[in-house]
C-alpha cells in the first residue's frame, strides 16, 4: 500500500504486513535493504493475560476491557534481525472496522483509543541481531463513553530523506488494538447462526451458505466446521473446516460460505456447521439438497418435436415402400389393356 503526503518532499510509506502480529513477530524490511536480502524489523506481543479465555486473539492482539478513569500496560518486544543499525520509531496510530475488514489510518493518523495510548521510549536505537522492550500505556479518561475501539501500536523505519528532496521510503509493522470500555467486567460475546443454504457457484461447486450476526458486545474471530451426514446410500463428508475470514464487529453481520468438491452428489444431506469464538459456541443444523449442475456438460437429447417430425417422417415412409408394390401391378394391368397387335412386312 502507498501513501503520499506532501510537506515539502514526496513519502511513500510502504506497509510490508497487514497489521497483524502474531506469537512469532511482524516483520519489516528495512527502507535501504532489497526486500529479498536477509533480515528484518519484527514486533510482538509480550504480555498474554493468563486468564483470559478469548484464545488466539489476545496471544495476536492487545485485547482489554478497561473501566472508564483506569490506565493498562502492556509490553512489546521490538527485534533486528538485519545487519544493520536500525532507528525504530514506535507509537500509536488509529484504525477501524468497516464491514468486517480492520482498517488503519494513514500516517501517524489518530482517534480516542490512539490519543489515550503512549508508547515509551518513542524511538529506539537497535543494534544487528538486537532486540528491545516497549512499554505501552493506555489511560481511558473518566468520561469516555462505552462501546469497543481499535488502533495499532506501529513499529517504522525510514530511510534518510535525500538532501535534495524526493522519496523517502517507510515500512511498518504493527500490532492490533481492540480495547472495550465499560463499567467493569469483559461485555458478552454472543452471536447467532442463520438458516443453512444449498447453492452452486458459477462454475459448479457446491456451497453451504449461512449468515452470522454479532449480536454481542465484542468483535469476534469466528471458525468451526461443517459436517455432513445421512447423504445418498449412508455417506458422510467432512468435517471441513470454516473461517469467517474477518472480524465481525458488535452488531454486524457476514456471510459464511463454505466451498465443497462437485463430485459430491446432491444430497439429500443433513448438514451440522459448528462455530465457535474464544468459549462462545454456537451449532446449526438442517437437511439440505444441492441445485443441479448448470455447468455440467449436457448430453445431445433431440428435443420433443423434432422427434416427432422424425417419426412420422419414417411412418410414411414405411406407408410408401409397402404401398410401392400396388402401385406398379395396377399400372401393369392398365398397360395390358391398351395393348394392340401390329402387323410386320
Amino acid at each position: 500500500m502507498r501513501e503520499r503526503n506532501v510537506r515539502g518532499r514526496l513519502i511513500v510509506l510502504l506497509v510490508v504486513t497487514g497489521i497483524i502480529a502474531t506469537a512469532t513477530s511482524a516483520l519489516a524490511v528495512l527502507p535501504h535493504q532489497a526486500m529479498a536480502s536477509s533480515g528484518s524489523i519484527g514486533i510482538r506481543l509480550v504480555d498474554v493475560p493468563a486468564d483470559s479465555r478469548d484464545g488466539s486473539r489476545v496471544r495476536s492482539y492487545i485485547v482489554e476491557q478497561v473501566a472508564p478513569g483506569t490506565s493498562i500496560q502492556r509490553r512489546v518486544e521490538i527485534t533486528n534481525s538485519t545487519n544493520s543499525n536500525a532507528d525504530v520509531a514506535v507509537y500509536a496510530a488509529a484504525a477501524g472496522l468497516n464491514g468486517g475488514t480492520f482498517g488503519f489510518a494513514s500516517g501517524h493518523g489518530q482517534n480516542e483509543l490512539s490519543s489515550w495510548t503512549s508508547v515509551s521510549p518513542a524511538v529506539l536505537r537497535l543494534p544487528p541481531g538486537s532486540k528491545a522492550y516497549e512499554m505501552v500505556t493506555i489511560n481511558v479518561p473518566k468520561q469516555a463513553s462505552s462501546g469497543e475501539r481499535y488502533a495499532v501500536v506501529w513499529a517504522e523505519v525510514s530511510a534518510p530523506a535525500p538532501a535534495q528532496g524526493g522519496v523517502t521510503l517507510v515500512n511498518r509493522v504493527g500490532i492490533r488494538m481492540y480495547v472495550s470500555i465499560g463499567p467493569g467486567g469483559a461485555p458478552p460475546s454472543n452471536f447467532a447462526i442463520g438458516s443453512l443454504t444449498a447453492k452452486r457457484s458459477a462454475s459448479g461447486e457446491p456451497l453451504v451458505v449461512a449468515n452470522i450476526d454479532n449480536s454481542g458486545q465484542r468483535t469476534l474471530d469466528i471458525s468451526g466446521t461443517l459436517t455432513l451426514s445421512q447423504g445418498p446410500g449412508g455417506l458422510r463428508a467432512g468435517p471441513f473446516p470454516v473461517e469467517l475470514g474477518t472480524g465481525l464487529a458488535p452488531g454486524h453481520s457476514d456471510s459464511l460460505t463454505v466451498r465443497l468438491n462437485k463430485q459430491l452428489p446432491r444430497g439429500p444431506w443433513e448438514a451440522h456447521l459448528r462455530l465457535r469464538s474464544g468459549p462462545t459456541q454456537r451449532v446449526a443444523v438442517a437437511t439440505i439438497t444441492f441445485p443441479p449442475n448448470a455447468s455440467a456438460p449436457v448430453a445431445n437429447v433431440v428435443p420433443a418435436s423434432r422427434l416427432l417430425i422424425l417419426v412420422v417422417a419414417v411412418l410414411f415412409g414405411l406407408l410408401a415402400v409397402a404401398a410401392l408394390p400396388l402401385l406398379l401391378s395396377r399400372r401393369a394391368r392398365r398397360g395390358c389393356g391398351d395393348f394392340k397387335p401390329t402387323a410386320t412386312v
